[in-house]
């Protein structure tokens, strides 16, 4: 028998770590997608696909700015604290992420 208090304390944190799960998401998918690109096998004069890389990097920001937005509405307290922070941390994170990957000229 499960408590209802145990299923809104795991609603609240999936809630408040969902934009470092964005975050991770991110920056696993773009660097697997410059290093798949870039493989002996795949090697070619335009990769890594820069526009694909930069729509995956505006929808995961746009993501976490949403969860940013959506935090300001969180209660006071612990909770509120850490759903405010991790969403700028997320958005934070996703942006410094995508800098380098859409810096990248050729394999």
């Amino acid at each position: 028998m499960t408590n209802p208090g145990d299923e809104r304390f795991w609603r609240r944190l999936l809630s408040a770590s969902a934009p470092l799960f964005i975050w991770a998401g991110h920056f696993f998918a773009c660097y697997l997608l410059v290093a798949a690109q870039c493989s002996p096998a795949l090697i070619d004069a335009g990769m890594p696909d820069r526009p694909l890389l930069l729509a995956l990097s505006v929808v995961a920001l746009g993501a976490c700015l949403a969860l940013l937005w959506r935090s300001r509405s969180a209660p006071a307290g612990l909770y509120g604290w850490a759903q405010r922070g991790t969403a700028l941390l997320g958005t934070i994170a996703v942006a410094l992420t995508s800098i380098p990957v859409l810096m990248v000229s050729a394999c």
